[in-house]
């Protein structure tokens, strides 16, 4: 019923969903269902919703990212409403390579911890994603369950390393065999291959993400406001 008011037009973009346990009652229904058949719109992109604002009709099929604002994977997928998840391909120290000693600001061959991990969003897989993280500032990181929860929150628990600032690049790509299994598409399927270099408060850079993103499961829209 949800899904038929927004594709009939009686919802329409920029509507916001009534509160919950108005719906709850309307459809007589517990609020762990309608908790799940509002998270199944999210998924689909037919509503988005805004952290301290509400559930809002989204444009067709378009996932809303923003404000702009530095969130893990885990607190995405939740703003997103989907059940986020990992499973864990590799978790390594290797030497690193000239590129990233440049990135990172690194000597070479410094020792890097790499963390790989398939990102699940409601048991399916959404992206892959590389950590690469100076290993001088992680020991023994691979003690830890890096299957489950937020990098993020684990880094600032344990290691004091609290993220304050990211630059990010996206690019439009496809998938590679490799990274087709993984995910669970057909190679050479459409893909976001997303950047994300993380520094903490004292400009030190303690992150290099590389993602790919499933284009069909990730759309990104971006809101803009006038020039100032």
């Amino acid at each position: 019923m949800l899904r038929a008011r927004i594709t009939s037009g009686v919802w329409t973009v920029g509507n916001r969903l009534p509160a919950e346990h108005e719906l709850c009652r309307e459809f007589g229904v517990s609020s762990i269902t309608m908790r799940r058949a509002i998270a199944m719109l999210a998924a689909e992109g037919l509503v988005v919703r805004l952290q301290g604002k509400g559930t809002f009709v989204s444009s067709s099929q378009a996932i809303v990212h923003g404000p702009p604002q530095m969130t893990s994977f885990t607190q995405d997928m939740e703003l997103r409403g989907w059940h986020p998840s990992a499973r864990l391909v590799r978790s390594d120290i290797v030497p690193a390579d000239e590129k990233f000693s440049v990135r990172m600001g690194l000597p070479e061959n410094s020792k890097v911890f790499v963390l790989t991990r398939i990102r699940l969003a409601d048991g399916q897989p959404i992206a892959l994603q590389t950590a690469y993280i100076p290993a001088r500032l992680v020991p023994n990181l691979d003690s830890f369950d890096l299957s489950t929860g937020s990098l993020y929150e684990l880094l600032e628990k344990e290691y004091g390393l609290r993220p304050a600032r990211a630059s990010e690049s996206w690019e439009a790509g496809i998938v590679s065999e490799i990274e087709a299994e993984l995910l669970e598409v057909t190679a050479g399927s459409p893909a976001f291959r997303v950047e994300r270099l993380t520094s903490d408060s004292s400009g030190h850079r303690i992150e290099l993400v590389q993602s790919v993103i499933r284009g069909d499961r990730y759309r990104l829209v971006l809101q803009l406001g006038p020039r100032r």
